[in-house]
């Protein structure tokens, strides 16, 4: 699978062309599996682009149909933020988005780390 950031921040904004060269697309597998606990997941999210090899209308239709399985609402988890909470989730096999909020009346402190991994899963 492409996997291209570019892709998928083009449909919501212009992308800068210079933060563009910085972050070409690259191959990804579309099965993965967990490391820690051997069960497979998919990766897909909205830098899917396609499927290497298969045709474009199949590729983004399976691709579609992945994300809409992903993404039901009974897979849904909406934190209502309270000050002191932590949230931690493994990207390998949970996606995720940010949502507006009012940067006038909250303080937003987020950090991040990576205990693990450092690029394509082709070789994996």
């Amino acid at each position: 699978m492409i996997h291209d950031y570019v892709f998928s921040r083009s449909k919501v904004v212009e992308v800068d062309p210079s933060h563009a060269a910085s972050l070409p697309p690259i191959n990804q597998k579309l099965v993965r599996r967990n490391p820690g606990n051997g069960e497979k997941n998919y990766y897909v999210g909205s830098h899917a682009r396609t499927i290497a090899g298969w045709d474009e209308g199949d590729s983004r239709a399976l691709l579609d149909e992945l994300l809409d399985r992903a993404t039901g609402p009974e897979r849904i988890h909406t934190q209502d933020w309270q000050p002191g909470q932590l949230v931690i989730w493994d990207n390998r096999c949970m996606l995720h988005r940010g949502v507006g909020y009012d940067a006038d009346k909250y303080r937003r402190y987020m950090r991040q780390t990576r205990v693990a991994g450092a690029g394509p899963t082709l070789e994996e």
